[in-house]
């Protein structure tokens, strides 16, 4: 595995639940041409290996995204053609001010001057938006974490390529560390 990549799933777990390391899987998902197959694909192929049962569907879906990884067929973040990032943060104030933040226009232009389009909110939980470019998405996402403290989730969908993504990961990361305080004043 590329030194630069981190997997999703441990090697420790897969020899625990298998007896051999992902590895060996890996040569033996080759042998059966997995390089040419879609993400789905190589799943159905990964639970029809009787041996990976042991590891469930979810750490199976995970052994899935890591060879791909691992053999370049998809980046991190890569979602079909597509990449999406997700920044989570935790800021000190109820769930009803951090999620005005987001949905009051006013509010909102005092930490993020970008024009956004909102397509749904569900009050004190999420909202749909359209970035500024009309065409990637955000799914802003809110969980509280007792009575003055709430975290967000942003993530940016629909992201062309991975240089953008890798800039809006660390754009939004910047944006929630101003939103952070600008509410925690």
């Amino acid at each position: 595995m590329p030194a630069h990549e981190r997997s999703i799933i441990t090697d420790k777990l897969v020899v625990e639940k298998t007896g051999e390391p992902m590895e060996h899987w890996f040569k033996l998902l080759d042998k059966q041409g997995a390089k040419k197959l879609t993400h789905r694909e190589i799943f159905n192929l990964v639970a029809s290996i009787g041996d990976l049962a042991p590891l469930g569907q979810w750490n199976q879906n995970l052994l899935t995204t890591t060879y791909e990884w691992d053999r370049g067929l998809k980046e991190r973040g890569q979602k079909g053609k597509n990449f999406e990032i997700s920044v989570s943060k935790t800021i000190n104030v109820p769930i009803a001010t951090l999620y005005d933040s987001w949905v009051d226009n006013k509010v909102r232009n005092k930490w993020l001057a970008e024009n956004i389009v909102i397509r749904k909110a569900t009050e004190n939980k999420s909202a749909r938006m359209i970035w500024t470019d009309g065409i990637t998405g955000l799914s802003v996402d809110f969980y509280p974490k007792g009575a003055n403290k709430t975290q967000v989730v942003v993530q940016h969908l629909k992201i062309p390529n991975s240089k953008m993504a890798a800039e809006m990961k660390e754009y939004w990361s910047t944006k929630l560390d101003l939103l952070q305080a600008f509410l925690e004043e």
